[in-house]
């Protein structure tokens, strides 16, 4: 049995839009926000009783990108850098990207450097924490755990 061509082309353009939308999908599903609500009281040592904020982070393009904005920081002192680290709750855990303050001050930007990313996927973004640190508090004053 011979298709006709119009026959044909709607069928392409079926299975094409299927895989548009598969890919819309992947797209949506990588380009999501997580976020970890960060207080003192999450970090394994000692943390910030006062401290707290909120870390988006956000990975884009096909996991080639990750971006990050933390805000409502409060009750820290001057913020001295920035993780995120592999690990569950309550565990310490190496870390897989600085995070950098940007020019105009504030702590967001975002990084090319996604080696870590597709594991974390992988394993579940749950696994990662967002650390920041003080002067006052150098191994972490606040944390918390990804969520979406």
């Amino acid at each position: 049995m011979k298709l006709s061509t119009a026959a044909f082309t709607a069928t392409a353009a079926l299975a094409l839009t299927g895989c548009e939308t598969v890919q819309q999908t992947y797209t949506e599903a990588i380009s999501s926000t997580y976020t970890a609500e960060l207080s003192g009281a999450n970090e394994v040592h000692p943390g910030d009783p006062d401290g707290s904020g909120t870390a988006d982070i956000s990975f884009a393009d096909e996991l080639t990108r990750v971006c990050w904005d933390l805000n409502d920081l409060e009750g820290l002192g001057p913020v001295t850098g920035a993780h995120i680290h592999r690990g569950g709750a309550g565990v310490d855990g190496p870390v897989v990207l600085a995070l950098k303050q940007a020019t105009e001050g504030g702590w967001r930007g975002c990084s090319s450097d996604t080696s870590w990313v597709q594991q974390a996927f992988d394993e579940g973004l749950q696994n990662y924490y967002v650390n920041v640190h003080t002067a006052e508090y150098p191994k972490g004053a606040i944390r918390g755990q990804l969520r979406q």
